[in-house]
């Protein structure tokens, strides 16, 4: 506070004294200032020296590192690192005045002799790399000398032993990586390259010097976006990815397969992502051209008439193939049978039950099975089989059965019809034996009747008995006569010479004429009996060979027909002409019915006739496509029918 003698002075002054002192007082007050700052610079200057005198030392034995002060003259001066640093077998009271060579090995100390120079000369710090033994084991470090002043360098000596050996296992890894068959690579978050092995680089026709590329500048490897969408793709599969891709090789031209597998890794703080890429292209041609095998293959499997089928023994002998035969002639889809085993895909379980006692018999014995088996499919239709059954190895695991099976159910109708051909061919051998052996006896009776009453015809004069001797004659002429054309139509149908000559023809015209003829020739007390309809009839056949049927068909019922009639006719049906002969005569036994119209058959051996009327008209009705059957009754008489198909009149043979 200003004083009241100060201020009376104060008043007192004039302008310009005034303003000098206030001058006066702003240079004093900028002197205290700059003393001020000059003060408080000290003072930080003073607490700072104060941490660096306090900490230095702490901080000194702190760190992992070895160090050491040397004079230019590389005398030890001291060691101001911990104790624990120490890996030179000297002490740190030892160590001053020690030489440095007289510390290390001589190699080592070359090395670091040789640093040392360097920064000497150049006054700035430089690094080298030596090897030390540290209790038996190899250590590996870095010595970083840097100059104090023009007295005095300082030696840090850092072991790198581990980061050594880690990038000795790195180039081990690079030098593997090197010679593997995948490509492998690795590139950072902005796509550049890391690292690269040589398949990769031959891959994309790359230069060693590749690394620090851009990945986007590999030609037909990657742009920007997908590098984007490759690495959120590892990202959302928790930092592992496999796809496969494609690209074209440099060296071959060629478009080549790949499957690749990438995972992300955290280096230094950074991701990156390493990609091996392996070639899968001969995997995919292999697995192409076993593609298209199994489907040739299965379409040959598929189309041979033969049914096939596997079944894989170690898992209830369930169905593991069925081809499209299988299903066809089962009519069970393989889809119904694929994975179940014969219980469960065949309703009748005798079946089942019998193709597991036979797959169970192949795979006890290790021996391939054959045999025929019958067996009612899903339709109910009854099947006989030829089959095959065999394993098949795996290696490791259980055999598989094979099975073949092919239909014989036409064979074996076929091996019965043989059987029952060869059964009637010996009888027909044997009636046919039977039958010449007899024809001398057929054709002698009537030579012998014709020869015998010849003579007495010439040696009587009674026109009675002349006539009925003539009577005789002719009869038995006409017997030899149709014995004689029945063998020779015989022989001419077996030549296959018999001749047919089709031609509009009046049917009812021709059972007139027949009727006219064989009117008179019944017996007493049998009647013939003409049934057509009044109308006209027009059909295109061979007339004879129908008179040849119709009349024999008439001799017959004459011959077994003793009383009652004979009735002969046609009727139209849908089907075409029936024509029929119907007796009242003795009938047939139903137990030789089969017999009627096979050769050299009589069913009465007393009766007159070779037996070969009824087989020739069955030979004639298979010629004009017709059908001949017969209907018969013990007792009560017989009824032979031929139904003639329809034909126009125009049709000829």
């Amino acid at each position: 506070m200003m004083t009241k003698e100060a201020k009376n002075s104060t008043t007192d002054r004039n302008p310009e004294e005034l303003k000098q002192q206030i001058d006066a007082l702003i240079r004093e007050n900028k002197l205290l200032k700059q003393e001020n700052d000059k003060l408080k610079r000290e003072l930080d200057e003073h607490h700072n020296g104060s941490f660096k005198k306090r900490y230095a030392v702490k901080i000194l034995d702190t760190l992992p590192d070895m160090l050491t002060v040397f004079d230019w003259n590389e005398k030890g001066i001291e060691i101001v690192s911990n104790e624990s640093t120490n890996h030179v077998g000297v002490t740190n009271e030892q160590f001053k005045g020690t030489h440095m060579r007289d510390g290390i090995p001589d190699d080592a100390y070359q090395i670091i002799h040789k640093n040392a120079e360097r920064v000497k000369e150049t006054g700035k710090a430089s690094t080298a790399f030596h090897e030390l033994n540290v209790n038996g084991e190899q250590h590996y470090f870095e010595n970083r000398i840097f100059p104090i002043d023009t007295d005095y360098m300082l030696i840090m000596c850092r072991d790198i032993s581990e980061r050594v050996a880690i990038q000795k296992r790195l180039q081990k890894m690079k030098k593997a990586l090197d010679n593997v068959s995948d490509a492998v690579f690795c590139v950072d978050k902005t796509g550049k390259l890391t690292y690269a092995n040589r398949q990769f680089r031959k891959d994309y026709a790359l230069q060693d010097s590749c690394i620090g590329m851009n990945i986007s500048n590999c030609e037909h490897l990657w742009t920007s976006k997908t590098l984007d969408k490759r690495i959120k793709d590892i990202k959302d599969n928790g930092g592992m990815l496999t796809y496969n891709s494609n690209y074209i090789n440099k060296e071959s031209a060629q478009t080549r397969f790949q499957q690749v597998t990438a995972f992300s890794m955290e280096e230094n703080g950074e991701d990156s992502y390493w990609f091996f890429s392996r070639d899968i292209t001969d995997v995919i041609n292999s697995r192409e051209n076993l593609r298209e095998l199994n489907q040739l293959l299965n379409a040959i499997l598929n189309n041979i008439p033969i049914c096939l089928f596997v079944k894989d023994t170690g898992n209830d002998f369930r169905y593991i193939y069925w081809n499209k035969a299988f299903s066809d002639y089962s009519h069970i889809p393989a889809s119904q049978a694929i994975g179940k085993n014969d219980f469960e895909v065949f309703n009748q379980r005798v079946d089942a039950e019998k193709f597991r006692r036979d797959d169970l018999k192949v795979l006890m014995t290790k021996e391939p099975l054959y045999l025929q088996e019958t067996y009612v499919d899903n339709t109910g239709e009854t099947h006989v089989v030829q089959t095959q059954k065999t394993l098949v190895n795996q290696n490791g695991k259980q055999p598989l059965l094979i099975g073949i099976s092919w239909d014989v159910t036409d064979l074996k109708d076929v091996e019965q019809e043989l059987v029952r051909a060869r059964i009637k061919a010996e009888q027909a051998d044997r009636l046919k034996s039977a039958f010449l052996a007899n024809m001398s006896h057929e054709i002698r009776t009537p030579l012998n009747s014709i020869v015998g009453f010849s003579s007495l015809i010439a040696n009587t004069d009674d026109k009675t008995e002349r006539k009925h001797f003539a009577e005789i004659i002719q009869q038995n002429s006409d017997i030899l006569l149709q014995l004689i054309s029945d063998i020779l139509d015989i022989a001419k149908i077996e030549a296959g010479t018999l001749e047919y000559v089709r031609q509009p023809m009046d049917l009812a015209e021709l059972f007139k004429n027949i009727y006219e003829i064989h009117e008179n020739r019944m017996k007493e007390g049998v009647k013939l009996i003409l049934d057509i309809p009044d109308d006209k009839c027009v059909i295109t056949e061979d007339k004879n060979r129908i008179a040849q049927v119709v009349t024999n068909f008439i001799t017959n019922a004459a011959k077994f027909t003793f009383a009652g009639e004979v009735r002969m006719g046609y009727r139209h049906t849908p089907k075409g002409t029936d024509l029929f002969v119907k007796d009242t005569g003795i009938g047939i036994e139903p137990n030789k019915k089969d017999q009627v119209f096979e050769r050299f058959v009589k069913l009465n051996s007393f009766a007159q006739g070779t037996g070969l009327g009824l087989p020739i008209c069955k030979m004639i009705a298979d010629k004009m496509g017709g059908e001949i059957f017969m209907e018969s009754e013990v007792g009560k008489g017989s009824c032979f029918h031929i139904l003639l198909p329809k034909r126009e009149a125009s049709e000829n043979l």
